[in-house]
């Protein structure tokens, strides 16, 4: 009786000696934090918003910054913090599906000298629920075939849709087709005419007016010049037009082409010297250009 009387009260002391020892290290360990770091909520999801306060009180002649420092959270998604009368709540958006592990905090207070006091958290977990369970075997890419439909195979859907492409294609070149006849009924096309027949018309409406005498030829002389530039490049394949006077030398070899040349130069210097050039100059130079024309237009007209 005596000896288990003896086991019992070791039985007893060893328990109260483990008792003491836990609390003794819950003691040490608060003592070691000025600050209470804790989460509201039990557990969150992704997508939550929690609460995470922090509980403390500040030394007197201390005091806490409306926007306080707290070192430790660059990590977490901040949304906002408010200050408590006895300590700081900060909301925060769980954006992982892995467990909260909230570090040791460091809370910065000052008083009126600027003089700086740290004040640090505990750790804290908060256990996250990741919504989605699957058990490890089955967390692997599964084939595309089991997410998406393929009663129709890729083959018949590009067939679809080339179908679809190419009948937009016919309205639209049924569309241009139409609205081009259209235009043809209201604007019929103008006959072209021949080299030889618009220079001899344009030289026509020239002279109409009258050929006129002295300085008042300038103009005159600019535009008989673009007549006969115009034939010549027409009926010589060279773009006479762009071309100057010596240049368009280089090029002619037939002896009519070479006339109308010294032609044109006489012209030059009434355009571009103000050379004077009387009334009949002017209408000899008209006839010689009238001869060039029926000179070189084709033989059966």
């Amino acid at each position: 009786m005596k000896r288990y009387f003896f086991l019992i009260i070791i039985v007893i002391s060893l328990f109260i000696s483990d008792c003491l020892i836990f609390g003794r290290i819950i003691a040490d360990d608060c003592a070691d934090y000025a600050v209470r770091a804790e989460f509201i909520q039990k557990e969150a999801a992704p997508g939550d918003i929690i609460t995470l306060r922090l509980s403390f009180e500040i030394q007197a002649g201390f005091k806490l910054p409306d926007n306080p420092e707290i070192t430790g959270l660059k990590d977490f998604d901040i949304l906002k913090k408010i200050n408590r009368a006895n300590g700081i709540e900060i909301d925060m958006f769980v954006d992982s599906m892995e467990d909260i592990n909230l570090p040791g905090l460091e809370i910065y207070v000052y008083n009126q000298d600027g003089k700086q006091k740290t004040l640090k958290s505990n750790p804290a977990v908060l256990a996250v629920d990741p919504l989605i369970k699957v058990k490890p075997a089955e967390n692997l890419l599964r084939p595309i075939k089991g997410l998406i439909s393929t009663e129709y195979g890729i083959k018949r859907i590009l067939l679809l849709v080339l179908a679809v492409v190419l009948i937009i294609l016919v309205i639209i070149a049924i569309y241009f087709i139409f609205k081009y006849r259209q235009r043809r009924k209201l604007c019929p096309e103008v006959p072209v005419l021949p080299p030889y027949l618009k220079a001899l018309n344009r030289i026509d409406e020239l002279v109409a007016p009258g050929i006129p005498d002295g300085k008042e030829g300038k103009a005159f002389c600019f535009i008989l010049s673009e007549i006969l530039r115009e034939y010549m490049g027409a009926i010589r394949n060279f773009n006479a037009l762009e071309m100057t006077t010596h240049e368009i030398a280089g090029l002619v070899k037939n002896k009519s082409d070479i006339q109308l040349l010294n032609l044109l130069k006489k012209i030059d210097l009434v355009k571009f010297a103000d050379a004077f050039m009387s009334k009949t100059a002017f209408e000899e130079q008209v006839s010689l250009s009238l001869e060039y024309i029926n000179r070189t237009k084709p033989k059966e007209v």
